[in-house]
């Protein structure tokens, strides 16, 4: 089985040099400089990921790579398929994910495990039973108690109000300018409307297997699906299935271990309630908060590292542009470049220098500090020097004493000897 995240190469490129902001400007084109352009090539994949991803015992990595726009197409090949990701963001997640669909298989062929699928059939009735006449024994399997549910029930009961509300609203947000999905990626699924918790099972296994409860991963979804029903519903005991040393411990791939244990321990509802508090907590409240939490490209994993990169820039202001560009971003390998671009400007703000104020330059973020300096964040696996990083190296919008680049992955010596003549230091290698 081939699993395509996009199905047309030349769509995939616009699409990533879209996600770079690249061609998201209002500036004008650069000059053509002396000696051309870069033309995009094909790099050995230590080019560009740690070679820990590129091999092992579950997959291989195709050689070499091939560029779309300034990512690498990695194209995985395991014995569960091949993979066809774009960036090294998403290289990390996948190969992360084998193992776990490995040892889901395998849980899944026993006896006790069918067993359970059975039982879990039967269950929703039994479900909506014990919860009148139980009910703190049976939401999040009702361990924290009736409190949390009626927040979690007012949560989403607010929620629905204000959506029908902005929906009939003059006031409707302005064209974002950003492109729409790339061809491929679906719109996940909604896991809010989940007040009583029902999604804990899931997360267990997440936990235990080290992955992303909201991954989209096609091949491990409906196996994680499936083990979630058999646990919460057909009694099946996580623990008895897969030791807890089983899957090492490595963190999820791009998350720190606050958003990772975040993820695992509180329901989405509780995560969207959290996250809509430290928003109001950095001045942003309103519309542009209700946009960006309704946004199903931003799982509540990917939500929640939003949130908590902007809030480690502790001070910093201009929060609510990156939030209003956030609600309107569209497919996962977008998402994921804001994400990690943002925490490489907190990077900057928490190592180097303090950011006061954000803004956004199409999809990329850019920080200021008090002395007149700018520091953009893009990140890209490969900064080479083509028509768009002329155009955004001459962005009239992005105006400095000094001009900083950060670049998440390698640039070419070409990129860095242009962009430096444009005025601006390009620092390349800078992976979180």
């Amino acid at each position: 089985m081939t699993i395509k995240r996009e199905t047309h190469l030349f769509a995939a490129a616009l699409a990533c040099l879209l996600a770079a902001g690249a061609l998201v400007t209002t500036a004008p084109a650069a000059a053509q400089p002396k000696g051309g352009y870069e033309a995009p090539t094909v790099l050995a994949g230590s080019d560009l990921a740690p070679a820990g991803v590129l091999k092992g015992p579950l997959h291989t990595v195709a050689e070499p790579v091939t560029l779309d726009g300034f990512f690498g197409r990695f194209v995985i090949e395991s014995k569960f398929g091949k993979f066809s990701v774009v960036g090294v963001n998403m290289l990390g997640v996948r190969v992360n994910e084998l193992q776990a669909i490995e040892a889901l298989q395998e849980v899944q062929k026993s006896r006790a495990f069918q067993d359970s699928l059975v039982r879990a059939a039967q269950a929703p009735i039994q479900l909506v039973q014990s919860a009148f006449t139980n009910p703190a024994g049976t939401v999040e399997n009702v361990g924290q108690g009736v409190g949390n549910v009626l927040g979690r029930a007012g949560f989403l009961a607010r929620s629905s109000a204000q959506r029908v509300a902005d929906s009939t609203s003059r006031a409707s947000p302005a064209p974002s300018g950003l492109p729409p999905a790339p061809e491929g990626e679906t719109m996940p699924s909604a896991f809010t409307g989940d007040p009583f918790g029902y999604n804990k099972a899931r997360r267990d296994w997440a936990r235990q297997l080290n992955i992303d409860p909201y991954t989209s991963n096609p091949v491990l979804r409906p196996l994680l699906d499936s083990a979630s029903a058999a646990s919460f519903a057909g009694s099946f005991a996580i623990n008895t299935a897969i030791g807890a040393a089983s899957m090492g411990a490595s963190l999820v791939v791009g998350f720190d271990t606050d958003v990772r244990d975040a993820v695992w321990n509180q329901p989405a509802v509780d995560l969207a309630r959290q996250n809509e508090s430290r928003l109001l907590a950095m001045g942003v409240s309103g519309r542009a908060t209700r946009d960006f939490l309704r946004n199903r490209w931003f799982t509540p994993s990917l939500q929640t590292a939003l949130v908590a990169a902007l809030a480690r820039m502790d001070g910093v202001g201009g929060v609510e542009s990156v939030i209003q560009v956030a609600s309107r971003v569209q497919g996962e390998t977008r998402v994921r470049f804001l994400v990690e671009s943002v925490r490489l400007l907190g990077q900057y703000h928490s190592k180097e220098s303090r950011l006061a104020k954000l803004r956004m330059s199409g999809m990329v973020p850019a920080g200021s500090t008090d002395d007149g300096t700018l520091v953009a964040a893009a990140a890209i696996d490969y900064a080479y020097w083509d028509k768009a990083a002329a155009e955004f190296a001459q962005r009239k919008a992005l105006k400095g004493k000094r001009r900083v680049l950060l670049v998440a992955g390698a640039a070419s010596d070409r990129a860095k000897q242009e962009f430096d003549k444009a005025g601006w230091m390009l620092r390349s290698g800078l992976r979180v």
